[in-house]
């Protein structure tokens, strides 16, 4: 699945995400772009301005260095790295459309969140 995010300023959004998540920038026109890394493409569609924002949810293998490198390269962290009831270590950050990405890798299932056994 590949995300089409609404963003304002389709150069700035790239730049971004280039300098700040490490994504490259893929291509874009007037209307659309996209950026794109190893396992992931985010496009972008120009609007004149900005509706809902967005949340997406990121599996990944190492969200510590993940979450520390975006801390470092300036990302705005609005949900600390920590460990989740329902099976993930994860933080969120937004961009600054305003768009959410919680991004985390799986843990062991604590408490009231662990899957019943079946009899």
């Amino acid at each position: 699945m590949t995300p089409q995010l609404p963003v304002t300023d389709i150069p700035a959004t790239q730049a971004w995400y280039r300098d700040v998540l490490g994504f490259e920038v893929a291509w874009a026109n007037e209307d659309f772009g996209a950026v794109s890394s190893e396992r992931v493409e985010i496009y972008f569609q120009r609007v004149d301005s900005p509706g809902a924002a967005v949340t997406c949810c990121v599996r990944v293998d190492d969200a510590d260095a993940l979450h520390d490198a975006c801390r470092e390269r300036g990302a705005k962290i609005v949900d600390a790295l920590a460990d989740r009831p329902w099976g993930m270590r994860e933080f969120t950050l937004e961009d600054p459309n305003g768009h959410r990405f919680r991004i985390g890798h799986a843990i062991e299932l604590r408490g009231r969140w662990r899957t019943r056994e079946r009899a």
